[in-house]
């Protein structure tokens, strides 16, 4: 398949167009300032969003048991913190 060649200001433009593009299978290749960007291609769609047993009784039982599994952890908040050294506190887990 070749690949078609589409700047950001065509994409700015006509985002609606890119996105069929894409939907479609076509490879599409960004240009920024007249240097390629990146190459963009749709994945198929049963590899990205279907599971083989998805909606089964297998898998619920699967995602209660890795919930399970995860450690409870009491968020620790302290009031005499800044908002950055809250946010970094949050960036560790």
């Amino acid at each position: 398949m070749n690949t078609v060649i589409i700047s950001t200001k065509e994409i700015r433009n006509d985002l609606e167009g890119f996105l069929k593009k894409l939907k479609h299978g076509q490879r599409i290749q960004v240009m920024y300032r007249s240097k390629p960007l990146v190459t963009l291609m749709a994945q198929e769609e049963h590899d990205a969003y279907l599971a083989v047993n998805a909606g089964t009784h297998s898998a619920a039982i699967h995602s209660v048991d890795f919930v399970k599994s995860i450690p409870h952890r009491q968020p620790v908040f302290d009031a005499h913190k800044s908002f950055k050294e809250l946010y970094n506190d949050t960036q560790t887990l």
